[in-house]
């Protein structure tokens, strides 16, 4: 496996680590494994992450729900609070934005406990559309660190690396895996929090 540092067009401080190689996750196939730990959990890098995601609300969308998934808590924190800071046009201005995280059940199903129900029904919230519908809320829009998606249903994806930023990269489901086809073994099982060679 190589490695390359990969900066964000959209802020220079960005940083990603791309792993290249042939990684296995639950759902798909792809040439590269993205590691964005540091900006997950890093509190200055976490904050200009989401900076620059609210740069793409602030002024458009009230947003009083941020929904984190994948670890994401620390930036989405950030970028409730960059939505919710005192700002004369800023449609979420002095609003108290909750930050959620909703639990995955046996099958993968994303569910949100009594509890945070009443922070996503009936409210505007910021990803996993089905989950969101499901419970009462309004997606307003779909932010990522990274994405290979330009948008889900009509909402576009903003995000702070694409898929054109890896030089090389492919994501497929396993019974189209070009990879697997061309016989090349598989490096490392991955998720969200890592991943795990081999060999």
């Amino acid at each position: 496996m190589s490695a390359m540092i990969v900066k964000s067009r959209k802020a220079n401080d960005l940083k990603l680590t791309a792993y290249h190689g042939h990684f296995a996750t639950r759902h798909s196939h792809n040439s590269h494994y993205l590691d964005i730990t540091r900006m997950k959990h890093e509190c200055a890098m976490a904050n200009i992450a989401a900076a620059s995601l609210a740069n793409h609300y602030v002024y458009e969308k009230e947003i009083d729900t941020v929904v984190c998934l994948d670890g994401s808590e620390v930036i989405g924190t950030f970028l409730a609070r960059q939505l919710s800071q005192k700002n004369l046009f800023s449609l979420s201005s002095e609003k108290n934005v909750c930050v959620v995280t909703p639990e995955h059940d046996s099958n993968g199903l994303l569910i949100f406990r009594n509890n945070l129900r009443p922070m996503v029904s009936e409210k505007n919230a910021a990803r996993a559309l089905e989950c969101i519908e499901y419970y009462g809320g309004t997606t307003q829009g779909v932010a990522a660190v990274f994405s290979a998606l330009k948008q889900v249903g009509d909402i576009p994806v903003i995000s702070l690396f694409s898929q054109e930023d890896i030089p090389g990269y492919v994501t497929s489901l396993v019974k189209d895996c070009p990879m697997c086809k061309a016989g090349q073994k598989i490096d490392a099982l991955s998720n969200s929090y890592g991943f795990s060679p081999l060999t």
